[in-house]
């Protein structure tokens, strides 16, 4: 009983580090996504393999969303306020501190009269509430991880046993929306509140996370590997490439589509196997994933003040995109050591 025991605890941790291994190449592709679709123009290029890179790229967010509350699920239904409060801080701290630095950088670069810009703070204040202008740049996306998160606790107090269920129902709710004469409405009303407009359409890849940890999703997709690897790679496919579930009315991420490829792509790198050969590249892709979510936060707002004031940083080609990606990365270990001990550390990682 014990050896069975013993066995099972080294299954789950084996299985523990092939997810690991597979959603540290995972988010570091998706943080690159994110690069590519900010930062390059697609007709700076003719070559196919970055083209194809490009053109299946718009599953990033998704995917981010999906892995943000499939790994936050046991933060979500604990009764734990630190850990909620903790959560919280991750998200708000990067929130208001890059608009707030963006908007004091603005403010001394307009001083020295190398370009202006609308930045008063009433202006920087209306964004931050809404998610939405030039200061707050892609931080709608921040914006709606509180606010999701918000709802789920919510939902999770007031309906403690049935939670999955109501938030379920909230997953078809929000897709009735979409697929409706009322997604436009939603969109003319909330169209120049670009946080609150995509809130409907980021919520169902939220649920879709954390419901996948609910059901321990993933551990069953490993019993049976190859079989998932073979029908995900074969819907992936069927979706990508024929408009099923085509992407509809919306700010960019309306429809089912996105949500089954993402999921698709998120168990195939699940199953990614586990190479003790190769230990250093395990290591190192380990190490980058720890500052994705600063290579999204920072990449933004090093091209647009680059090109302005240092240099073009090969403006809208891949090359560019490539530097802007490891000068992202740089700042976030720079940022991260000097700060490590304080709070501040959530601005790099």
């Amino acid at each position: 009983m014990t050896f069975n025991k013993t066995k099972k605890m080294n299954n789950d941790s084996i299985h523990f580090k092939q997810i690991h291994l597979g959603f540290s190449i995972l988010k570091s592709l998706l943080a690159f996504n994110v690069v590519i679709s900010h930062c390059f123009r697609i007709n700076t290029t003719k070559n196919r393999i970055i083209l194809f890179i490009c053109k299946r790229r718009r599953f990033h967010v998704p995917s981010f969303v999906i892995l943000s509350f499939y790994f936050n699920h046991n933060t979500l239904i604990s009764t734990d306020t630190k850990k909620k409060l903790n959560r919280f801080e991750r998200l708000i701290i990067p929130y208001l501190g890059w608009p707030i630095i963006t908007f004091i950088f603005s403010n001394i670069i307009k001083y020295f009269k190398k370009f202006s810009i609308l930045c008063s703070f009433k202006i920087l204040i209306f964004q931050l509430i809404t998610g939405q202008g030039n200061l707050v740049f892609h931080f709608w996306y921040l914006f709606d991880l509180i606010l999701t998160t918000f709802i789920f606790h919510l939902i999770i107090i007031i309906f403690r046993k049935r939670y999955l269920f109501i938030l379920n129902l909230l997953l078809l709710f929000s897709y009735f929306i979409q697929y409706s004469k009322y997604s436009k409405k939603l969109y003319y009303y909330t169209n120049k509140l670009a946080g609150l407009a995509r809130e409907n359409e980021i919520m169902p890849f939220a649920i879709t996370g954390f419901t996948l940890s609910s059901l321990k999703v993933l551990n069953i997709c490993e019993k049976f590997k190859i079989n998932s690897f073979l029908i995900c790679l074969i819907i992936y496919n069927l979706l990508q490439d024929y408009e099923i579930f085509a992407n509809l009315f919306g700010v960019a991420y309306s429809g089912i589509k996105l949500n089954a490829i993402s999921i698709c792509v998120i168990i195939i790198f699940s199953l990614f196997p586990l190479n003790n050969k190769s230990k250093n590249i395990i290591k190192i892709l380990k190490y980058i994933t720890n500052y994705s979510g600063g290579i999204f936060y920072l990449h933004q707002v090093i091209h647009f003040y680059f090109k302005y004031i240092l240099l073009d940083i090969q403006r809208g080609t891949f090359i560019g995109v490539i530097m802007i990606y490891f000068i992202s990365i740089f700042i976030c270990i720079l940022g991260t050591s000097i700060f490590k001990t304080t709070k501040a550390k959530n601005l790099f990682s």
